[in-house]
């Protein structure tokens, strides 16, 4: 037993309602320790939060292109068959449809409008990164 308990036992406490001064130094050291980086972790978090939405984001890029490409084969596959069956009216408006912005989606474009996005979160980022350094 320590003497702060013994301490605390002749006052009629139990050793349960003491805390030893190290333990309360170290405490309160380490909410020192916090208190300085909530800051800075909440700052990580958001860098991590943001990463991993534009990752996912260019994820969902890179697989909106690749179904495309499949709808496309498919398509120039209806388009054959209806050419080998002499129906060339079918087979233009298949080939037209596979030309089409919704069969085709623009990977630059949406890797574009990323760009754009980062950038402006990089400034916003920027800003609070200086708002609290002063």
């Amino acid at each position: 037993m320590t003497a702060d308990a013994a301490d605390a036992n002749d006052a009629g406490t139990t050793s349960a309602d003491t805390v030893n001064s190290q333990i309360r130094d170290s405490v309160a050291q380490v909410q020192q320790l916090l208190d300085g980086m909530q800051r800075p972790f909440a700052a990580a978090a958001t860098f991590n939060i943001v990463a991993h939405a534009l990752s996912l984001a260019l994820q969902n890029a890179v697989t909106r292109q690749q179904h495309s490409q499949m709808l496309r084969s498919a398509l120039t596959t209806a388009a054959a068959n209806a050419m080998l069956e002499s129906k060339l009216d079918e087979a233009n408006a298949v080939l037209k449809l596979a030309e089409s912005p919704l069969v085709n989606p623009s990977f630059d474009l949406e890797v574009g409008q990323l760009q754009k996005v980062i950038g402006s979160l990089r400034e916003e980022l920027e800003k609070l990164h200086a708002a609290a350094a002063a």
